[in-house]
């Protein structure tokens, strides 16, 4: 199983006809951090499911919400999430199929793709600071909605007919704000009156989550239409689930594909906790949450490069060609390698995009704040995946993986696995 990555024909893309093509790593990097350059994606439904969201603004109201949020996501709060969310509910599903029929080999077989969504739903939920999920009924219809909300998202980058992409999206959003939203909403609310009316807002016992905080943040920056926070929660559940699945089901593929070949490596997941850690960086690096990011000039720039781009002129990032330039990340940089070692560079390159929009819950995934991916913490791709493996993980290989042709996002609709030591 050799993993591939398969950049499309841009030149046949029609959303990014007239725009500029940006490949280079350095020329990237300085778009993301120019503040000559604002954000321009989403353009399908920035009016309606994106509407005044934090990833869709710029200046300061983007950079009031950006600091306030990022409070979510200290390293003792990810610890947090981490210990109490993620690895006992991983845990739990594993038992879940362990407790279903057996292959004749005594081999358990699953469909990662969905498995992982049960393992991330609960984390995803803590995060944005939605309840009711603890049944696997409940789950399951948390899931289906985030996933139609998701693909409504992200319609800019569908195939074909987003509109009908978006209508099942906001479909999705009013089952979620009824079934989901209002009712922890409604809890949160009930709590945030009761501390203020006991003065002491700040020493109160609040759920610490997305929601609780846009609704006691003082300085006006959600201030707005009523569905602003719906619209804030539901990108957050998406962020946090969504993206992460993508990246964890890469993960899976491209080290198994390694393993393959190099099966001496596999003792090393065990042995030694650095591995793991160093090869999910280099997968994120070659992962993207989407084909290309969007970036308008305000005025007239000449790039350092000297590349000149015009007032009004709207430049697509291609992350995956910036990500894999042999003069910044080594010999074979289109090849995974859990050996890679970086100097003086995210070892995810621009994964995580960069400058102001560099994403808020970054440090959910890698583990920790800082760049160098330096961390003796896991993040939520390197935690789950060391459960995955504790319990025999292997791919299924009499199954092949389903990509998604739908979209224009590297995705997997099907991979089939299975675990042996449940």
């Amino acid at each position: 199983m050799d993993i591939i990555l398969e950049s499309p024909d841009y030149s046949k893309v029609p959303a990014l006809a007239g725009m500029i093509l940006l490949e280079d790593y350095e020329e990237i990097a300085e778009v993301l951090r120019s503040k000559q350059f604002v954000q321009s994606g989403y353009r399908v439904n920035k009016e309606t499911l994106m509407r005044n969201v934090l990833i869709t603004l710029d200046g300061e109201p983007h950079m009031k919400r950006r600091r306030a949020l990022a409070k979510l996501f200290d390293d003792h709060k990810i610890a947090y999430l981490r210990d109490q969310y993620l690895v006992p509910v991983t845990q739990h599903s594993l038992k879940e199929v362990a407790a279903v029929a057996r292959e004749p080999d005594g081999s358990i077989k699953v469909d990662l793709v969905p498995f992982i969504q049960r393992c991330l739903f609960r984390i995803g939920a803590a995060v944005a600071g939605i309840d009711g999920v603890e049944s696997p009924e409940a789950a399951d219809r948390l899931i289906r909605q985030i996933i139609a909300i998701s693909d409504g998202l992200v319609a800019d980058w569908a195939r074909e007919d987003s509109a009908s992409i978006v209508r099942k999206g906001e479909e999705a959003r009013e089952q979620f704000r009824t079934q989901f939203y209002n009712p922890s909403f409604a809890r949160r609310k009930k709590l945030v009156e009761e501390a203020r009316a006991g003065g002491d807002l700040k020493g109160a016992d609040l759920p610490q989550d997305a929601l609780t905080l846009m609704m006691t943040n003082q300085d006006g920056s959600w201030e707005g239409d009523a569905d602003l926070l719906l619209r804030e929660t539901y990108v957050f559940m998406v962020a946090s689930t969504q993206t992460t699945a993508n990246a964890l089901t890469w993960f899976i593929l491209r080290l198994e594909d390694w393993l393959k070949k190099h099966p001496e490596d596999r003792r090393l997941i065990a042995e030694d906790p650095e591995f793991l850690r160093r090869a999910a960086f280099d997968s994120l690096r070659l992962t993207i949450s989407a084909p290309w990011r969007l970036r308008t000039a305000t005025e007239d720039v000449k790039l350092a490069s000297g590349r000149e781009i015009k007032a009004g002129q709207t430049a697509a990032l291609f992350f995956i060609p910036a990500n894999t330039q042999e003069d910044h990340f080594g010999a074979n940089a289109e090849d995974f390698n859990p050996h890679r070692r970086t100097e003086g560079l995210s070892p995810w390159g621009h994964a995580f995009g960069g400058g102001v929009h560099m994403c808020v819950g970054r440090p959910l995934v890698t583990g920790s704040r800082g760049l160098t991916g330096t961390t003796t913490a896991d993040g939520t791709l390197v935690s789950t995946t060391r459960l995955f493996y504790a319990a025999g993980l292997e791919i299924d290989p009499g199954s092949p993986p389903v990509r998604d042709a739908g979209t224009y996002f590297t995705i997997y609709s099907s991979v089939p696995v299975r675990f042996t030591k449940l």
